[in-house]
């Protein structure tokens, strides 16, 4: 009986994670992440459960992907520094120091002159195409790609009324906060449970359309149906 509650938290955490997929802000397959084990990972290798670096030293696991997209190519902002080189969707977030504040800014917003978060000067600021969309949500809300940290988080539907009201630097706490539930899943029933039920959910359902449909306003609502089967599994 719990191993049945158990996989029905699975699918209630499959289905809150398909309304990540109502953008475009990713990455390129050809960028790199660090293990936990001190190996370099490709982009479009890494599947839920892995432990990546998501700050100097710092690691934890990815519980799902807004995009995991082999074929399509797309336009990437490549942001130089003196010693890195990052390249993300122009909607994509990334943390930049302001006179030694954290603040997210879009990487279609970013200035050459800045200072992103951790590493150097921004030098250099270009377009470039490349092949793969992926978008990976770490539990803590951020991801090393290519030795800079960046957001796991992007453009989605709360934007134009965090712009309105001139809290853009916050949407990626607030996105953080809309997928609580599904992180909390994710601890309770554990990584190995959830990525079974990731995958067999992810073989059958079209993350990308339904989420396109059905938008960001479910997230919630699912989530919260989704912690409350895992509570009750932990009582079986």
């Amino acid at each position: 009986m719990a191993h049945t509650f158990f996989f029905a938290t699975s699918l209630f955490a499959v289905l809150a994670s398909v309304v990540l997929a109502t953008n475009t802000s990713c990455f390129p397959g050809d960028a790199t992440v660090q293990m936990y084990n001190g190996d370099l990972k490709l982009m479009r290798d890494l599947e839920v459960g892995d432990k990546v670096a998501v700050s100097k030293n710092v690691f934890s696991d990815i519980y799902a992907f807004g995009h995991k997209d082999a074929d399509v190519i797309s336009e990437f902002i490549q942001v130089h520094t003196a010693s890195d080189m990052i390249e993300l969707s122009e909607g994509h977030f990334i943390p930049v120091d302001a006179k030694g504040k954290l603040v997210y800014k879009r990487a279609k917003d970013l200035q050459v002159g800045e200072t992103l978060w951790g590493s150097s000067q921004i030098t250099e600021l270009s377009k470039v195409e490349k092949l793969g969309l992926y978008n990976p949500f770490t539990l803590s809300g951020n991801i090393m790609v290519n030795n800079v940290e960046a957001s796991s988080h992007s453009e989605w539907f709360l934007d134009s009324l965090f712009d309105a009201i001139g809290a853009t630097e916050y949407l990626p706490h607030a996105y953080q906060a809309v997928l609580a539930p599904l992180r909390a899943i994710y601890n309770i029933v554990g990584k190995e449970i959830y990525a079974e039920g990731y995958a067999a959910m992810d073989s059958c359902v079209n993350f990308a359309e339904f989420g396109a449909k059905y938008g960001g306003s479910i997230a919630l609502t699912v989530g919260i149906a989704g912690v409350a089967t895992a509570m009750l599994a932990t009582k079986a």
